[in-house]
């Protein structure tokens, strides 16, 4: 048996310390946001002799993974386990099918962009489906609401772009309307500019202080990333999201195509081996809204929970619509 050493990523959503508290550290300077184990090559994972755990694998293929592995997958580990500490909203974001990623992946091979620049998206050709399962109390944002309860929330807004917005709604069907309103809120000529985003924010803090708000949360969740991304056109997409509360020990599961955004808690994700992740506003880093637009499922569906299986009086197996894992928890 050998023990592995994750590699940590640093970034700003991070927490300070609850990744340290959950391995029994010292919190250190910077906030920690994931821990890896697998052999992905953006974060490989040491074991005790400095090697890696590729190398290990390397080795004896056979040993490490077992030949229905090796001929499923090859000699690379399938699956790719983090340990994720968000502190507060993730980018929105989703993750490609295998088809998108390669098409994705040689794109950008072309162009000449370097495979970890930061104005990379497509990292490798692989899909990226994910599970989360919470550790903690951990809430996040995932696909759509129907645009009835959209409109609902919608109700007594008063602003130029909450008119926009119920006018757009009002037209929209289910799957067509929503793609054509997240292509609105993204085009670059599109009336959602910073001022009237900042307009909006302040009419839903009004509605929230005089105690007329439909929906706290959602209220709340637009105050609280307006602070942090201010005037960001992703700020209305969030509003429109789903948002998700996860107990200790209940799990999610998120196909590729779906956008989502992690926001806080403390969580185990286990996802194919892939880093390929396609951005569209409330972050810092590299966005590509139109490529999001254009890949993403707009279906307005209710998030997919994962009801455990119990193998045995002391684990809860957890099973994926995906091939490349399942997470059993003992």
């Amino acid at each position: 048996m050998e023990q592995l050493q994750g590699w940590r990523k640093f970034d700003d959503w991070g927490s300070q310390s609850a990744i340290a508290e959950f391995l029994g550290e010292t919190p250190g300077p910077r906030p920690v946001s994931e821990l890896w184990f697998g052999n992905h090559p953006d974060g490989p994972t040491l074991i005790n002799d400095g090697r890696t755990l590729g190398d290990l694998i390397a080795q004896d293929p056979k040993k490490a993974l077992g030949s229905g592995i090796l001929y499923a997958f090859g000699t690379n580990l399938p699956f790719l386990m983090k340990v994720i500490a968000p502190d507060e909203t993730l980018s929105l974001q989703v993750h490609p099918t295998k088809e998108i990623a390669r098409e994705g992946y040689l794109r950008e091979e072309v162009l000449g962009i370097d495979r970890t620049a930061p104005n990379r998206s497509y990292r490798d050709m692989n899909h990226k489906p994910e599970m989360l399962y919470a550790l903690t109390d951990f809430d996040a944002l995932i696909g759509f609401r129907v645009p009835r309860k959209a409109r609902r929330l919608l109700e007594g807004l008063d602003g130029e772009l909450a008119e926009l917005l119920r006018r757009r709604l009002n037209l929209s069907t289910v799957r067509g309307g929503l793609r054509s309103l997240a292509s609105w809120v993204f085009d670059i000529d599109s009336p959602v500019t910073p001022p009237l985003v900042e307009e909006f924010v302040a009419a839903c803090r009004s509605r929230l202080e005089a105690g007329e708000s439909p929906s706290l949360r959602a209220d709340q969740l637009v105050c609280e990333l307006e602070a942090a991304h201010g005037g960001d056109a992703g700020i209305i997409l969030a509003f429109l999201m789903n948002p998700v509360s996860l107990r200790a020990g209940e799990a999610a599961y998120i196909p590729p195509r779906q956008i989502h955004a992690y926001q806080r808690g403390l969580g185990v994700e286990v996802m194919a081996a892939s880093d390929n992740v396609i951005r569209a506003g409330l972050t810092h880093k590299h966005v590509d809204s139109a490529q999001l637009v254009e890949i993403a499922e707009f279906s307005a569906l209710p998030p997919i929970r994962l009801a455990p299986e119990h193998p045995s009086p002391h684990s809860d197996r957890f099973l994926a619509p995906a091939q490349e894992f399942e997470l059993t928890v003992t």
